[in-house]
């Protein structure tokens, strides 16, 4: 940008003020609003869209990643994030059987509908369709956030700030260091997810598992498709069966195709990617009518409203999570959630032999059964600010741990943790950065958060 034209100034009219703000209503800040609610605190969250869940919901994304990754029973992941799974099961809208904790199949619709819920129990504030532009600090302290919507530009103040974002938005208006990307700037390879009607899905689930086992293969299968001219190339992109899920006797879910070469903070490159991505589904379905068993009469009936974006900035925290930390199993006296999704860093170019790294890279780096990792709290915390906490897929890591990081139970959790060392501070009369580590884990673990 080149040209400058000077706005005139003007005065912003102050609309609310809240003990807590929270922008980004996907899982993280569902977990730090729903937290800080709960705590008595007044909660305003603040969300782009109609809808709450972020990728879970708008984004399609046909299922939670695992509450337990070793395959036990017994969930990683409590407090917000289990109870969030436990309504989905009692509203009939996830896992294949209830108590399926294992990639449990998510409802997209009827997850919205708990999401309401929760947080009108709760007594959280929504504001949907609103971006928050600006924000407006003094010294250490957020004292602000514009925002802006079908009723203007106004400013809310509030005591505390959670940035739940997953872009780090407020963090990095409010000039806080951050991240993107490996030391190149590469980004992974962003998805568009989309849900297929009018599946034979049994017969075609017999045929998927008896020729292509995992996922891999089949995706192998398709790039050799594409070579022959059976699917049309797609430049920049690639074919890829990611996370079929079944939603019921006909309708399927797919997280599919990567989209390279895309900044999930640049309008444009997300404007571009997102006709790919519908490109690549249609292309897809037309296909799988011609060449797969039970697709003659499937027609997609959505496509994801949100591009599946994987990583954009991570905040420069007060401490970062680094591979060393994945590989030792390592846990920190302050940590507020613990992870054992193993390293799933998706390629950032069409490139075979990044693709096959990628994925040996998943199935290595994996923690023990029974092991995890712990989420600091301080990794959290902005190394330049004081009242606001980052939560979700933007905290303070290295580029390869964010790739464990990033799922979203783990994002329920970090936001849990937000909202409620916002709370406490706020009725201790200090700044969420400073409160103490040690009461903060024991009010989680007394909310049935699992801390360690």
């Amino acid at each position: 940008m080149t040209r400058c034209i000077r706005e005139p100034a003007r005065k912003l009219p102050v609309c609310c003020r809240y003990d807590v703000v929270v922008a980004g209503g996907g899982p993280a800040g569902i977990g730090a609003a729903v937290a800080a609610a709960r705590a008595g605190m007044k909660t305003l969250l603040i969300e782009r869209t109609g809808f709450l869940g972020g990728m879970s919901t708008g984004g399609l994304v046909p299922c939670f990643a695992p509450f337990n990754y070793s395959g036990g029973k017994v969930s990683v992941y409590r407090g917000i994030a289990w109870d969030v799974l436990n309504r989905l099961w009692k509203a009939g809208g996830g896992g294949f059987r209830t108590g399926y904790i294992d990639w449990p199949t998510t409802d997209n619709e009827v997850l919205k509908h708990v999401y309401d819920e929760l947080v009108e129990e709760a007594g959280v504030d929504v504001l949907f369709f609103t971006v928050v532009s600006d924000v407006i600090r003094t010294g250490r302290k957020v004292k602000a956030v514009v925002i802006e919507n079908k009723g203007g530009r106004f400013a809310v103040e509030g005591k505390a700030f959670v940035d739940a974002t997953g872009d780090a938005d407020l963090a990095v208006r409010a000039g806080v260091p951050c991240d993107k990307g490996d030391a190149k700037g590469n980004l992974q390879g962003v998805s568009l997810c989309f849900t297929v009607a009018g599946i034979e899905v049994e017969k075609w689930w017999s045929h998927y598992r008896k020729r292509y086992g995992a996922n891999a293969p089949m995706t192998k299968w398709l790039q050799d498709c594409q070579t022959k001219g059976l699917l049309p190339r797609v430049p920049g992109c690639e074919y890829r069966v990611m996370s079929p899920h079944k939603l019921s006797a006909d309708v399927m879910n797919f997280n599919f195709g990567h989209i390279f070469g895309i900044d999930g903070t640049d309008p444009v490159q997300v404007s571009r990617a997102m006709i790919l991505g519908r490109r690549l589904a249609h292309n897809f379905v037309v296909f799988a009518r011609k060449h797969m068993p039970g697709w003659k009469d499937a027609r997609i009936v959505a496509t994801a409203s949100l591009l599946g974006v994987r990583e954009t900035r991570r905040i420069r925290g007060r401490v970062t999570m680094t591979m060393a930390d994945f590989k030792a199993s390592r846990h920190f006296p302050d940590d507020v959630a613990q992870c054992d999704y193993p390293i799933d860093v998706h390629p950032s170019s069409v490139s075979r032999r990044e693709d096959e790294r990628a994925c040996r890279t998943m199935e290595r780096l994996v923690q023990p059964p029974g092991r995890t990792y712990g989420v600091p709290f301080r990794s959290l915390v902005p190394k330049t600010l004081d009242n606001l906490l980052v939560a979700g897929r933007a905290i303070s890591t290295d580029r390869t741990l964010q790739g464990s990081s990033r799922v979203m139970p783990v994002c329920f959790a970090t936001g849990e943790a937000a909202g409620t060392a916002s709370a406490m501070a706020i009725r201790s009369g200090i700044a969420p950065a400073d409160i103490d580590p040690a009461k903060l884990r024991a009010r989680l673990k007394k909310a049935g958060a699992r801390v360690d």
